[in-house]
């Protein structure tokens, strides 16, 4: 659906509603959306750590409670990344997002699966996946009760205490524990990558629509292939679009 429509539609107006230049409005954010702001900042690999958000194996095994297929299939792309991290010196940090009957606040209401045992702490479904293996070096966040990844954790304390400014987020689901952590880490002032192709959800409206939120207004929407060689060559796509940028 063109735009225009789609906006009229979902807000139940008519063209005879819209204001004095109201309809070139609507096309500039809509171009906005998909527009990639290479320019913001430079991906610097000293600056830089992985969040993988919540790839567990309730959420990624195949035959899990609440799997994520595409979080199963993409794995090969996470740990090729994981390994460009790991290469460029780049700090690696898991999060477990975790149930309890102290800290289930809605969850079980909205995700049967949840009411049903899925993600409950202390039980091999909230660990991470089998086929991801931290180094003894790298930190895994399991007192995580929340879509957010910083929410009552220690993760801007480990962050911060390593000189973090930058943070390259991959994981699942794209539009909800991966989408607030890249906005709270907005909030706080980090720079913020998320991956296109390393960040999965169950439906692909709502993984696009977070893409081009994050793309508008929080972050450089990347795919991992673009990230590993901004770690390892150099951020040319951010050097080149400064360039264009330049007055």
């Amino acid at each position: 659906m063109h735009p225009l429509n789609e906006y009229l539609d979902i807000y139940g107006r008519g063209e005879e509603d819209l204001l004095d230049g109201e309809r070139e409005q609507i096309a500039a954010a809509d171009a906005d959306y998909d527009t990639d702001k290479h320019w913001a900042f430079e991906i610097k690999p000293e600056e830089c750590a992985l969040i993988v958000v919540d790839l567990q194996e309730d959420f990624v095994r195949p035959d899990g409670p609440m799997r994520v297929p595409e979080a199963y299939r993409q794995l090969p792309r996470v740990q090729a990344l994981i390994e460009a991290c790991r290469a460029a010196g780049v700090p690696v940090l898991y999060t477990e997002h975790t149930i309890a009957q102290d800290v289930a606040h809605d969850f079980p209401a909205f995700w049967p699966p949840i009411a049903n045992g899925a993600i409950a702490e202390g039980t091999p479904g909230a660990k991470l996946y089998h086929g991801l293996k931290p180094r003894d070096d790298e930190r895994v966040i399991s007192a995580k009760h929340t879509y957010d990844s910083f929410a009552g954790t220690d993760l801007d304390y480990a962050l911060r205490c390593q000189g973090i400014r930058t943070l390259i987020v991959c994981g699942t689901l794209t539009n909800f524990c991966c989408e607030s952590t890249a906005r709270t880490g907005y909030f706080l002032g980090y720079h913020i990558v998320f991956g296109s192709d390393v960040n999965a959800t169950d439906n692909a409206e709502a993984h696009r629509a977070t893409l081009r939120t994050i793309r508008r207004g929080f972050g450089r929407v990347m795919d991992h292939q673009a990230i590993m060689t901004a770690l390892s060559e150099g951020d040319t796509l951010h050097h080149e679009a400064k360039l264009k940028t330049a007055p």
